[in-house]
């Protein structure tokens, strides 16, 4: 065995303010006066339920899928509220109903806990650059918090790999070492980051970067550290945009070969959004996933989800250890290299400061109400104030650069303003 395959799938979909107040941008789509729209609502969420089908119908037939996945906790929320409505009970997709994507979810972790694997995240996919820092650990529980509900206990102390939001990771040293801590103290071990974050990127050959990508790391900050692995580059395998079953395992194959890590095979992860587009939507499935663990799985290339294969390869005194270390750019990085299209412009900008002072306004009312006795409903007030500065973090709001997104924002913000004062004019 030369090199273990493993693709990953990230998931989110943002809320958006609709009549009824928050509601998710897929229940907006699915009930949307144009037809086309609401076409792309099914064919999206079929794509959510997609994981668990395949990995069921590929068990049946005997075959050993893996898949990672991550899902925002925005989404998984939606989704189950919009199953508990029984809202794709009767819609279908060639022929297919899409049923309780939730449910299938959860058997699927319950039956094959060895094929697929779950990744924690943050509750509503924030840009942790950008997000204030004060808001991390909340990003970070509150997913767990969803998956927790939802899944249950044992599922959630399955889950050991973090996926940041758009791969966003900070490069000053005291904030990576903050997010550091706050996931390992959540019980994560290791976090995917993008390859172009390592610092000195640009100078490395194609061969220098594939062995990078394929082997696993240590990231220090100061006093913290944590395992990493890559995500592989898409220009060695690009799987948003298509790539067959064959080429997938012709690149892996060339992968493990460039690596040759002592007994140590190459990890190969292509990551991409599940959703977006026709390909993940329509053909990654049914052209790649299938055929790919129904013929090229052999003795040259196999599949093991992440934390299993980590441990299995790297494990020293019961935790991961990988032998080599990295370093991050001092700016940071994100899937798309850079953060401009998250921080560029006077209407992103303006945006931050508005999220700067509504986190600032809720760890006032935070430290306001330490001394005092809440009953329920304002137990449950700050629970929804809380609620929504995270959901007002989203990063979809500033990264679409569009006034309808930005209007969503400023309209989100509103509502957790409201929220807060709410609970002040309480006393």
């Amino acid at each position: 065995m030369i090199a273990c395959y493993v693709p990953w799938l990230h998931m989110h979909q943002p809320l958006i303010w609709s009549d009824n107040g928050l509601e998710s941008n897929l229940q907006k789509m699915l009930h949307a006066k144009d037809s086309r729209e609401r076409w792309d609502a099914k064919l999206i969420a079929r794509a959510y339920k997609n994981p668990a089908k395949y990995v069921h119908q590929l068990k049946r037939q005997g075959f050993e899928p893996r898949v990672m996945l991550d899902y925002s906790g925005i989404l998984l929320e939606s989704l189950d509220e919009l199953c508990k409505e029984k809202s794709f009970v009767n819609i279908e997709v060639e022929g297919e109903k899409i049923g309780n994507i939730i449910r299938e979810l959860k058997r699927c972790l319950n039956e094959h806990p060895d094929c697929m694997e779950f990744a924690g995240t943050a509750y509503s996919h924030c840009y942790f650059p950008t997000t204030p820092e004060e808001d991390w650990s909340y990003q970070i529980v509150e997913w767990r918090n969803v998956f927790k509900k939802l899944f249950g206990r044992n599922a959630l102390e399955r889950v050991k790999g973090f996926w940041l939001p758009e791969m966003a990771v900070p490069g000053f040293e005291d904030k990576l070492e903050k997010l550091i801590k706050l996931i390992l103290d959540a019980g994560y071990e290791w976090v995917i980051l993008p390859l172009q974050s390592i610092e000195g990127y640009e100078q490395l050959s194609l061969e220098k970067r594939i062995q990078a990508a394929c082997q696993p790391h240590v990231l220090k900050a100061k006093d913290q550290k944590i395992s990493v692995i890559f995500r592989i580059p898409t220009y060695f395998i690009d799987q948003q945009s298509g790539c067959s079953a064959d080429e997938v395992y012709i690149q892996s194959v060339k992968a493990g070969k460039i690596c040759g890590i002592e007994d140590k095979p190459a990890l190969i992860v292509s990551a991409s959004d599940g959703e977006n587009g026709n390909v993940m939507m329509n053909e990654f499935f049914p052209k790649t996933f299938v055929p790919f663990f129904k013929r090229k799985v052999d003795n040259k290339i196999f599949s093991m989800c992440v934390t299993k294969f980590l441990h299995r390869y790297y494990e020293k005194n019961g935790e991961i250890s990988p032998n080599s270390e990295i370093k991050i750019k001092t700016l940071g990085s994100s899937w798309v290299s850079t953060h401009r299209f998250w921080v560029e412009g006077t209407k992103r900008s303006e945006m931050i400061g508005k999220i700067e002072k509504l986190s600032k306004k809720f760890s006032e009312l935070k430290a306001f109400l330490e001394d005092k006795k809440l009953n329920e409903q304002l137990k449950n007030s700050f629970e929804e104030a809380k609620r929504a500065l995270l959901v007002a973090e989203t990063s979809c709001y500033v990264y679409w650069g569009t006034e309808f997104w930005f209007e969503q924002g400023e309209r989100i913000i509103g509502h957790a303003n409201r929220k807060i004062e709410y609970i002040y004019k309480s006393f």
